[in-house]
């Protein structure tokens, strides 16, 4: 069987639906409410309005869109169904609007994380960190990472304790607070910052597959693939470059994993059952001998299609499994495993200081 698209914004090809067509013609991505970031694809795999044009698409496609991105959420290779995008896998309504994606994602979060009860949890994505220290006469080391999701409780606080924590002026704390699209409220004469995070500092890693770079002479490109299926014409998709997938992965899972336990909150790394089976399979990792009911050290959540659809039409994805182990410690100054780790962790609280300034991506109740 070829490979074949098997989602296309956030729909089974195979729908035609008034819904579906709609969410396809406006490039809505229907998990998180806004037009398709092009999610694991890359931008040049955009179409521009020379593409769309010459493939006879400017009369399907709303006109105030400058470019398509191609919205695949996933494809069948090998009859199993591997998601490429990793809104489909961990993404929430841009509004705040009840969904059930959301509520997978926010139950998710209050059953494995760090978090304060009955407290709203916070989002910021894609936190850029970078951080030295000098011990003695050593080297500076460095910590230089960018996490996907930064999770935590969230809580109102007073504009002059939070000023007074970065050690800045009220005024200019406002000032940035206000031009980032922060909540600000006056309650009795005094300004609060509404979504300061309190408690735990918790991160979000999300992991898909990436696709092969398919062959262009064949059309079996990401956009070429995009192009035949939206046309209704028969279509072969690339395929999944699954060494590279493991491979990313296992760069960071010890680093990432060790700063989480380092903060005494938690680490998630958040992935389909389909990448869970690969990484079984092909290393000599037996994730079924670590499923869990708790978070511990070093945690891969997994989530599987089901056979119902919820609310915008959409297969519903559930929880399948926690796979939760422990980071191997260092025995010695020579022990290989430091590779696979931290030089330097930051403290917690550099990392709250660094993101405070940052609009939350989403407030999750």
């Amino acid at each position: 069987m070829k490979n074949q698209i098997y989602e296309l914004y956030g729909h089974l090809l195979s729908d035609k639906s008034e819904i579906a067509e709609s969410d396809r013609k406006s490039c809505r991505c229907p998990f998180y409410g806004g037009i398709c970031d092009g999610g694991g694809n890359r931008y040049q795999t955009f179409l521009n309005k020379r593409v769309v044009e010459k493939n006879n698409l400017e009369n399907y496609f709303n006109t105030d869109l400058e470019l398509i991105p191609p919205g695949v959420c996933s494809l069948i290779v090998k009859d199993v169904k591997w998601v490429v995008c990793p809104r489909r896998v961990f993404s929430f309504s841009e509004n705040q609007s009840d969904s059930y994606h959301s509520n997978l994602v926010a139950n998710i979060l209050k059953k494995y994380c760090a978090l304060i009860e009955n407290e709203r949890i916070g989002i910021w994505s894609e936190a850029k960190i970078k951080y030295k220290e000098i011990k003695g006469d050593d080297e500076a080391k460095s910590f230089d990472y960018t996490f996907d999701f930064v999770v935590a409780s969230v809580a109102p606080k007073k504009l002059t304790s939070v000023a007074k924590e970065l050690g800045i002026s009220e005024r200019k704390l406002q000032n940035s607070l206000e031009r980032s699209g922060h909540v600000l409220a006056l309650r009795n004469g005094e300004y609060y910052m509404e979504h300061y995070p309190v408690g735990k500092l918790n991160l979000i890693e999300v992991m898909t597959s990436s696709t092969s770079g398919g062959n262009k002479n064949k059309g079996t490109t990401i956009q070429q693939s995009f192009i035949n299926a939206i046309k209704g014409e028969n279509h072969e998709s690339p395929g999944i470059n699954y060494r590279q997938v493991w491979a990313r992965m296992v760069s960071q899972l010890i680093v990432k994993s060790q700063i989480g336990a380092a903060w005494n909150s938690k680490t998630l790394w958040i992935l389909q059952d389909s990448l869970a089976n690969y990484i079984s399979k092909n290393t000599d990792l037996n994730l079924q001998k670590l499923i869990s009911e708790f978070a511990k050290e070093i945690n891969i959540v997994s989530l599987k299609y089901t056979n119902e659809f919820d609310e915008n039409g959409c297969l519903k994805l559930s929880l399948n499994n926690l796979y939760a182990g422990e980071i191997p410690r260092i025995t010695s100054d020579t022990d290989f495993n430091k590779l696979l780790q931290a030089s330097v962790i930051p403290s917690m609280d550099y990392v709250k200081k660094k993101i405070i300034l940052k609009k939350t991506k989403t407030i999750l109740k």
